[in-house]
C-alpha cells in the first residue's frame, strides 16, 4: 500500500487485518476487464433506454396533473431528492469499495449495518422534510406524499445496499437491469394512474410500489451474498461512518460546484440568459452523467488492485483515463457540432440562443470524463481528503469565474464557467492522486493522436451543406475512424467487444 499522505485517513477494515486468502472472484481473474467493457455496453444502452422512459413519463404527468398540481409534483420530488443527497452521504461507493477489499465474514457484518445505517440515516432524512414541510405550511396531500415517497427512498436504500453484490461481482447486465426496472417500472405506475384517473397523492406514493418491486427482484439475485436484516452495530456505524465523513462532505460541495453556474446565473444574469443556460445545462447534466456510470462499473476492480496489485492498478488507471480521454473528446465535439439538433429537440426552435451557449458548455466533457475517472482512483486509495480539496478548489474557481462572466456575455459566460470548473477539477484531482511522487505513473501517448483526430473531425464544419446532426454524426464517425488508424484506441477495447474470446487484464506480459 503506498503510504499515506499527510491529513489522510487509513481506518482499519473491520475485524482481524490478518485476512483469510479470498477465492478466486471475478476482480482477480485476467477477464475482469472484459466484464467491464461489455457490460458498459450493456449500462448505456440501459440509461439511454431509461432517459427515454423517464421523459415520456414527466410528459404524461406533466398533461394529466396540469399546471399547479404538476408544480406541487416537482416540490416535493426536489425535496425527497434533498433528504436523498444528504442521507446518501458517499455511502454507496463505500459499500462497493469495502466489499471488494473485505473478506467473506466482514463483508457480512458490513452489509447489514450498511442497511440499517441507511435506513436511519432516511429516516432522521425524511422527519427533518416533514418538519420542514409543515413549518412551510405545506398542504396535508404533499405531507402524506413526501411521507409515502419517503418510504419509497428507503426500500430504495436498501435495495442498493444488497445490491453492492452484484456490482463488485461485475453483474452488469443485472445492474443495468435493475437500473432499467425502476425506470419502466415508474412509467407503468405512472400511466396506470393515469387510466385510474388518479389525483396527485397516488403520484407521489408512485415511488413506493416500485421500490417493493425493485427490492423484490434484487433480494433473489444476491441470496447468498449478503444479509438480508438491518445491523445496528454502533461500532461498526462509527468506522463506516468515520470513513465517509470526509468524502461526504466532498460529495456536497461537489454537488453544490455542479449547481453553481445556475445559481450564479439566476442572481446576476437576465431571465432569458437563464432560460438559455439551463436548456443548455440539461443537456450537460444528462451527458455528464456517463463518465460515472461506466467508471463505476470497474470501480471494484480499481479498489481490489488498489489493496492487492499496484502494478495492475497502475495498468488499469492509465486504460481508464485513456478511453476517458477518448470518450471526453468524442462527445465534446458531437456535442457541440450538433448543439443546433439538440437544442430544438429538447426546447424548441423559440431557444436558439442556448445553441451557442451548448456549443461551448459542450467542451466541458472533457474535463467531466477525466475527473470521474481520477475521482474513482483517488476513492479506491482512500485519499477522502484530495477529493474534498479539489472539489473545493474547483467550486471557488466556477464561482469566480461564474461572477466575473456572466455580467459580461451572460449564457455563454456561464457555460465558459463550468468548463473551467471542470478543468481545474481534473487538474485538482490529479495533484491529490500523483503528487506523492509512489508507483503510479501515467503516460500522455493518447493525447496527441486524440489531438489530431479531434482536429480532422472538427474540418467538416467547411463542408457544405452538412449541419446539424449529419454533422455531428459524421464528425464522430471522422474522429474514431481516424483514432484507430493511429492505434490510438486500447486494443483491449476492441478485442472485448468484438471477439469472443476473454482478455486479459493487464495482458500477459504487459
Amino acid at each position: 500500500m503506498a503510504p499515506c499522505v499527510s491529513g489522510e485517513e487509513r481506518l482499519p477494515l473491520a475485524g482481524s487485518r490478518d485476512r483469510p486468502t479470498d477465492p478466486v472472484e471475478v476482480l482477480d481473474s485476467p477477464q475482469a476487464g472484459t466484464t467491464v467493457i461489455r457490460g458498459n455496453v450493456l449500462r448505456l444502452a440501459g440509461y439511454a433506454a431509461g432517459v427515454g422512459l423517464s421523459v415520456v413519463s414527466a410528459s404524461v404527468m406533466i398533461r394529466h396533473l396540469g399546471p399547479a398540481d404538476w408544480g406541487a409534483y416537482v416540490t416535493v420530488s426536489s425535496l425527497i431528492a434533498l433528504v436523498a443527497g444528504l442521507s446518501e452521504f458517499g455511502l454507496s461507493n463505500i459499500g462497493v469499495r469495502e466489499y471488494a477489499t473485505l473478506a467473506h465474514d466482514e463483508r457480512i457484518r458490513l452489509i447489514k449495518n450498511l442497511i440499517g445505517l441507511r435506513l436511519a440515516l432516511a429516516a432522521l432524512g425524511l422527519i427533518a422534510a416533514l418538519v420542514f414541510a409543515l413549518a412551510a405550511g405545506y398542504r396535508p396531500v404533499l405531507l402524506a406524499g413526501i411521507a409515502l415517497w419517503g418510504v419509497g427512498l428507503m426500500l430504495t436504500f436498501v435495495q442498493q445496499a444488497v445490491g453492492v453484490p452484484l456490482l463488485t461481482r461485475l453483474q452488469l447486465g443485472w445492474v443495468s437491469t435493475l437500473e432499467l426496472m425502476r425506470q419502466g417500472g415508474m412509467l407503468v405506475v405512472v400511466l396506470a394512474l393515469v387510466l385510474l384517473g388518479s389525483g396527485l397523492l397516488a403520484f407521489l406514493a408512485a415511488p413506493l410500489p416500485v421500490g417493493i418491486l425493485l427490492l423484490g427482484v434484487t433480494i433473489p439475485l444476491a441470496r447468498g451474498m449478503v444479509p438480508f436484516v438491518p445491523g445496528f452495530d454502533r461500532a461498526e456505524w462509527s468506522r463506516i461512518l468515520r470513513m465517509t465523513i470526509a468524502y461526504s462532505i466532498a460529495a456536497t460541495v461537489g454537488t453544490i460546484y455542479v449547481a453553481v453556474t445556475v445559481l450564479v446565473m439566476s442572481i446576476v444574469g437576465t431571465s432569458a440568459d437563464t432560460g438559455y443556460y439551463g436548456a443548455s445545462y440539461r443537456i450537460f447534466t444528462v451527458l455528464g452523467y456517463l463518465p460515472l456510470l461506466l467508471v463505476g462499473s470497474a470501480f471494484p476492480i480499481l479498489s481490489r488492485a488498489a489493496r492487492d496489485d499496484r502494478m495492475r492498478l497502475g495498468y488499469a488507471l492509465q486504460r481508464l483515463l485513456e478511453v476517458a480521454l477518448i470518450l471526453g473528446v468524442w462527445l465534446a465535439l458531437c456535442a457541440a457540432l450538433g448543439a443546433g439538433f439538440l437544442i430544438h429537440l429538447i426546447a424548441g426552435p423559440s431557444f436558439e440562443p442556448a445553441v451557442a451557449v451548448l456549443e461551448i458548455q459542450a467542451f466541458a466533457l472533457i474535463g467531466t470524463f477525466l475527473a470521474a475517472t481520477l475521482s474513482f482512483a483517488l476513492l479506491s486509495e482512500r485519499l477522502h481528503t484530495g477529493v474534498l480539496v479539489a472539489n473545493a478548489i474547483a467550486l471557488v474557481a466556477g464561482t469566480t469565474a461564474a461572477l466575473g462572466l456572466v455580467p459580461l456575455v451572460g449564457a455563454k459566460g456561464a457555460a465558459a464557467a463550468t468548463v473551467v470548473g471542470e478543468s481545474i477539477l481534473t487538474l485538482a484531482y490529479a495533484v491529490a492522486l500523483f503528487r506523492r511522487g509512489g508507483d503510479l505513473r501515467i503516460s500522455p501517448r493518447v493525447v496527441p493522436k486524440v489531438l489530431v483526430s479531434a482536429a480532422l473531425a472538427a474540418l467538416l464544419v467547411f463542408v457544405p451543406g452538412l449541419n446539424g446532426l449529419a454533422l455531428a454524426v459524421a464528425a464522430g464517425v471522422v474522429y474514431i475512424v481516424v483514432l484507430s488508424l493511429l492505434r490510438g484506441v486500447p486494443p483491449e477495447l476492441w478485442k472485448a467487444l468484438f471477439t469472443l474470446r476473454p482478455t486479459s487484464y493487464p495482458p500477459e506480459g504487459g
